[in-house]
């Protein structure tokens, strides 16, 4: 794909963003199949990004380049937005019961690795975000832009202010479980959405689309 100048800051860095996050991810499930600890969370004693986790942002970022490509098919990033959500709301309701989700099918999961109240918050946020790429009434609406901003100014706050070592007493409780692997790539994902909501050529072509509409 060629890229004009004025395209890097608002497509060539989202790509070059969810390329290196993809990478990211797919080293932590690798560390998940062949039981590599230093993968899955980066150093001993620090919360691991857990399989479900990994999952999602595969599908948030897969999203976001699909989203990239000239004639993106908007069907397929709201999947992708809308299985990220469901995966993360599927932690939501299970860990009270007790049960760790879909990471229960990672058999050297500890009991504190899970899918933090943090984490799941930032998916869905970003999940939003990326429908918004997906649907023209979003984007009317501005929600990547909303989500944009408000889920990097809150994953600043917590990369700021949080200790991603687990039994930490600097570590905030709702994003305990939070991996350090995790705060990355939302902001990789957050960034990179409000890259996208700046895009000046995006505009326009909301106008077009509501002129038609």
């Amino acid at each position: 794909m060629a890229f004009q100048r004025t395209d890097l800051p608002h497509r060539g860095v989202p790509m070059l963003l969810s390329i290196i996050a993809l990478c990211v991810v797919g080293t932590v499930l690798a560390g998940w199949l062949f039981g590599v600890e230093v993968l899955v969370r980066g150093a001993p004693y620090r919360a691991a990004m857990v399989p479900s986790t990994a999952i999602s942002f595969a599908l948030l970022f897969s999203g976001i380049l699909i989203h990239l490509q000239r004639s993106a098919p908007r069907s397929a990033v709201l999947a992708c937005a809308g299985i990220a959500a469901a995966v993360a709301l599927t932690n939501s309701i299970v860990i009270p019961l007790g049960n760790g989700g879909f990471d229960v099918l990672a058999e050297s999961r500890a009991f504190t690795d899970r899918m933090s109240p943090g984490t799941i918050a930032g998916i869905l946020v970003a999940a939003l975000g990326l429908a918004g790429l997906g649907s023209p009434r979003l984007n009317r609406a501005e929600v990547t832009m909303l989500s944009g901003t408000a889920g990097l100014s809150g994953v600043l706050a917590v990369l700021f202010v949080h200790d991603f070592h687990r039994g930490s007493p600097l570590a905030l409780p709702v994003v305990e479980a939070m991996s350090i692997y995790t705060a990355a790539c939302l902001l990789a994902l957050y960034a990179a959405l409000l890259l996208i909501a700046l895009d000046p050529s995006a505009e326009r072509q909301s106008f077009k689309e509501t002129g038609r509409g």
